[in-house]
């Protein structure tokens, strides 16, 4: 007969115990390796998109403010603000917008008869001047801390009219941005965008206004990015050429025929080059590259993470920015834990060779804590077991496992601090780019010596209320204003008076305007327009009558007006029903002539259009 094979408890105890704590321990060490890959796939790819967004708004934010201060003087040149012919003015206006923003640290203007001024404040504040009194040359000047020329430093032959920038920009007859080049002094790369003048009268180019900017200052700030312990962004033009990196590395090199800029598939820096090679064996050259790409390659052994994003909105720039993060920069720590978890494992095993029967009830116990833990661990939930099993070597599992659980909990915390400190100064700088924009958006659309709106924001404004009226049907009024006598009133007491005189109607003006829709602005030396959106003719008669009341009773004296011995004010209304063919400059014209008929009647006196 044959004899029947019976496993002792002991022994099935045994197996039993070591087979729960060898498979708990083997998922519990699996799940959390492919977690920990997958969470680290899924930060690195984050880390990488936000690194990339918060580079591309830094360029687009630095590569803006040049271009905006070139537009805002084009403006206060065209509304005949700014006089081009002017040296000393363009002089003071060039270090007051280098005080408002360092970025704008070289700035100058060259103009058609070879006229040229300079103004740099990178080191030390430094003039070059360029005028009929020492054409061929120009002539160099410090500046002191009020931006007044001091010693002559030096004097050398020079035309803007025959620079590259000048004749781009008179080509384009646009704003344009100039190839990336090497800076004579101090020699690094950068690049200029030139903008042309045009004159009012004749429409011909009056000259050309253009700004230095070195790429150095991009370099810096991608230096500054912390993005991992060896990971990289830097950014290349689609010839493949390096435009900035976060290495220290150089971007120049010199050769038997001079200075070349580097390429990036031939930088000093071991994975910039791997990854610019990886990237132009995948789409064969940087110009294929058209939308975002985000890429996963190996090197050695080790992925990498790689965000290649394009960077062209600005006309004639057309860049590439690339971020790479090793993996290993992340799966050092996981992989550490995971051997470790392993490593307990063969000691859970052995121990529980030993255990007895009597602890099976402890050890079922213990193992299911365990299994519930490690279940947690693997959905991604990280928590500890708070109950110590009464076996010792299971409580040292326990505590290992514990202390596995703590250090994945600090280091996801140290990354949510990290991620939390990129958002913050993402936070503060877009702050600070608002409150510069508010300044230089209040420079161009408020007059300076009134503070009412100008005739710039007159003219934009108009266009949008005429554009609403046409489809809302709606009427819309303009009052054109006129101070009487004023020249007089100059002439007598002085421009100073004159000045605080305009001053004071202005505000007198924008008081009897109550309307939050209604625009009064200065339309030009003594003149003021009223804008009256949904207003039909009797209540911009109303509104006028306000105003000419609240001047009057301002009481400036004026001794030599033929109207009265005090400050008036004569008035021209319309009211008009735009519609698809009709035009801004209809209403204009009929406010003016029932301004100019009100002036024709005596002044001091209000007249409505008439629509006869």
């Amino acid at each position: 007969m044959r004899k029947n094979f019976h496993l002792s408890l002991h022994h099935a105890l045994i197996i039993s115990l070591t087979s729960q704590v060898l498979i708990v321990v083997g998922l519990t060490s699996y799940f959390s390796w492919r977690n920990g890959q997958k969470t680290v796939e899924a930060l690195a790819l984050r880390l990488s998109r936000e690194v990339t967004s918060h580079t591309q708004q830094h360029i687009d934010n630095y590569l803006n403010t040049p271009t905006l201060f070139l537009n805002i003087n084009r403006i206060f040149a065209d509304s005949q603000r700014l006089n081009l012919d002017k040296i000393d003015d363009l002089q003071n206006l060039f270090w007051l917008q280098a005080q408002i923003n360092p970025q704008v640290n070289t700035i100058y203007f060259g103009s058609e008869t070879g006229d040229f001024i300079e103004v740099e404040m990178k080191d030390a504040g430094r003039v070059a001047i360029r005028d009929s009194s020492t054409a061929p040359y120009w002539e160099t000047y410090h500046l002191n801390e009020k931006g007044q020329k001091t010693q002559k430093i030096g004097r050398e032959e020079y035309d803007p009219r025959q620079r590259p920038w000048y004749q781009a920009a008179i080509n384009q007859g646009k704003l344009v941005w100039s190839p990336i080049y090497l800076f004579i002094d101090p020699p690094v790369l950068g690049i200029t965008p030139a903008i042309p003048l045009l004159d009012n009268d004749t429409g011909q180019p009056k000259g050309v206004m253009a700004i230095d900017l070195t790429l150095n200052d991009i370099s810096k700030f991608l230096s500054s990015l912390k993005i991992s312990s060896s990971g990289r962004v830097f950014i290349v033009e689609k010839s493949g050429e390096i435009v900035a990196t976060s290495t220290n590395n150089p971007l120049v090199v010199t050769t038997e025929n001079g200075s070349k800029r580097l390429n990036s598939e031939n930088s000093q820096d071991n994975l910039v080059r791997n990854t610019a090679q990886f990237l132009n064996s995948q789409f064969e050259q940087f110009q294929n590259i058209n939308i975002q790409q985000q890429l996963i390659f190996k090197l050695n052994g080790d992925r990498y993470f790689v965000q290649a994003k394009n960077l062209n909105t600005h006309p004639g720039l057309d860049w590439l920015i690339v971020t790479v993060i090793p993996e290993s920069d992340f799966m050092e720590y996981i992989r550490a834990n995971t051997y470790t978890t392993l490593l307990l494992s063969f000691l859970a095993a052995f121990s529980s060779a030993c255990l007895r029967a009597i602890a099976s009830q402890w050890i079922a116990k213990s193992v299911t804590n365990l299994s519930q833990v490690a279940q947690a661990l693997s959905s991604g939930e990280i928590r500890q077991i708070d109950e110590q099993p009464k076996i010792a070597e299971l409580a040292v599992f326990t505590r290992c496992f514990n202390l596995i659980a703590s250090k994945l909990q600090t280091s996801l915390h140290n990354l949510e601090t990290v991620e939390s400190r990129y958002k913050q100064e993402v936070v503060e700088r877009t702050k600070s780019l608002q409150e510069d924009n508010q300044k230089l958006n209040r420079l161009a659309h408020i007059d300076s010596l009134t503070q009412i709106y100008n005739r710039y924001h007159f003219d934009l404004v108009l266009q949008q209320i005429w554009q609403q009226a046409i489809r809302e049907k709606q009427e819309t009024a303009l009052i054109m204003c006129d101070v009487d006598h004023f020249k007089l009133y100059n002439d007598t007491y002085g421009h100073l008076a004159g000045d605080r005189c305009l001053y004071k109607v202005a505000q007198a003006i924008n008081s009897a305007v109550q309307r939050g829709q209604d625009v009064a602005t200065r339309y030009g030396g003594e003149e003021f327009a009223i804008i009256l959106p949904n207003t039909k003719i009797i209540g911009a008669v109303r509104v006028a009558k306000k105003m000419r009341n609240t001047v009057n009773k301002l009481r400036i004296a004026h001794s030599t007006s033929t109207v009265q011995d005090y400050i008036t004010v004569s008035c021209g209304v319309a009211s008009f029903l735009p519609n698809a063919t009709s035009d801004p400059q209809d209403l204009i014209k009929r406010a003016d002539r029932a301004l100019y008929q009100a002036k024709l009647q005596g002044r001091d006196c209000i007249v409505v259009e008439d629509r006869a």
